[in-house]
């Protein structure tokens, strides 16, 4: 494919459907043929026969008949390049009898029409050759999109308690999974989520993707904390690091756990991944979560105890949205080369609204689907070039006697 993917949402917005995996016998979506050029080889025969028509005999257009059946060839598929070919030669073998192409004994003619036979036959033959080229790209194409798609998987629109939204984008245009990665689970501790950044980006990356992921989810649902659950993906890129040679392998991750015993707490380990926001009414703040070292790093300061810890319990009331994001959202930079604010950008659209008097109004209820939709599409603006992973989620977790927040 040559067209690119745009960001899409991990779960759908009033109706909206993650992307679908195309079957292999669809149609590829290369983007071509334009439609203005479907009626090019067909205007060319036309061209030729008019043009030996209404000029003297010593003016020689039979040969733009040769160039129809190729050009058909690169535009339709081939029961439709036979048919450009058959009415070329159809029409070359009309304007011969006729003296349209010089005197009927001519030697020359059986030369150009054998010419135009073989070029004709040569582009039919062509044209099948790309065809099941196109047909074997569109089979591995569908296998890679499904195995990519099975790999990050949709948000659920909640997950026990926690309402989620999000969106994701892969810097390298024909994938689907780049260099960063999320997941949820839902375990007896709570509802735990991960979003990371692995080092590097685009297709390379996911393998690293793949083990962080697959380590997340089995840890997620057996480990009593967040830093048992660090350290058991620590371990699995150590695993990767001695088989791959990669010595400066690492990932910069957040985790989040949502426990079942604090419904208005969030507990937060921050391995060197930018700081989760808290959105609220008074607008978008870094939560205080301490930093640590990036997963696959963490023996360096093991010794010391430092490299592993800084796991936090903090506050977050019904009226509360995380915002968790990679660094491909802030380091975005606009046509000036101004990295996109945030925070600020989400304080000004979701925070207070001064009003006259000098006082502010609250805003309605924000559900973490508009704010999603929100950061996606003013990122798109902000920097409209961008082509790094792009990864954002908003959560919340609703007090259950609140009504659904709105859309």
């Amino acid at each position: 494919m040559t067209r690119a993917r745009p960001p899409h949402l991990l779960h759908g917005r009033a109706g909206a459907r993650p992307p679908r995996t195309p079957t292999a016998d669809e149609p590829a979506d290369h983007g071509w043929p334009p439609r203005w050029a479907m009626p090019l080889p067909w205007l060319v025969i036309v061209a030729a026969v008019v043009l030996e028509l209404a000029t003297p005999v010593d003016y020689s257009f039979s040969s733009l008949l040769s160039a129809s059946t190729p050009l058909a060839a690169l535009l339709y598929r081939p029961r439709w390049t036979i048919a450009v070919a058959v009415a070329s030669i159809a029409a070359f073998l009309a304007l011969w009898p006729a003296g349209q192409l010089g005197a009927v004994d001519d030697p020359r003619i059986p030369v150009d029409l054998s010419s135009l036979v073989l070029v004709a036959g040569l582009a039919v033959w062509f044209c099948f050759a790309k065809e099941r080229i196109e047909h074997r790209l569109r089979r591995v194409q569908a296998v890679a999109e499904a195995a990519q798609y099975a790999l990050l998987r949709p948000l659920p629109r909640s997950l026990g308690p926690v309402r989620m939204a999000g969106f994701y984008r892969a810097a390298d245009a024909e994938a689907l999974v780049g260099g960063d990665l999320y997941s949820t689970r839902k375990s007896r501790y709570g509802v735990r989520v991960i979003v990371g950044d692995v080092r590097g980006k685009g297709i390379g990356a996911v393998t690293t993707v793949a083990t962080v992921l697959s380590t997340f989810r089995e840890a997620a649902l057996v480990q009593e904390d967040l830093t048992a659950i660090a350290d058991r993906i620590e371990q699995a890129l150590v695993l990767e690091t001695s088989t791959s040679g990669d010595a400066e392998l690492f990932v910069t991750a957040v985790l989040l756990e949502f426990p079942v015993d604090r419904p208005h707490a969030v507990r937060v380990l921050n391995r060197g991944h930018p700081p989760v926001l808290v959105l609220g009414p008074d607008g978008a703040a870094p939560i205080d979560a301490p930093f640590g070292l990036p997963l696959g790093l963490g023996d360096l300061l093991r010794g010391e105890g430092g490299g592993a810890r800084g796991e936090v319990l903090c506050p977050l009331p019904a009226d509360r949205l995380l915002i968790a994001y990679s660094d491909g959202i802030t380091e975005a930079a606009n046509p000036s080369g101004v990295f996109y604010p945030l925070a600020s950008r989400l304080t000004s659209r979701f925070g207070l609204t001064p009003v006259e008097g000098g006082r502010a109004r609250v805003p309605q209820d924000v559900a973490p689907e508009r704010v999603a939709a929100f950061v996606e599409q003013d990122v798109a603006r902000w920097a409209p070039r961008s082509k790094d992973d792009m990864v954002t989620l908003v959560l919340c977790r609703p007090d259950p006697a609140d009504p659904p927040r709105g859309h």
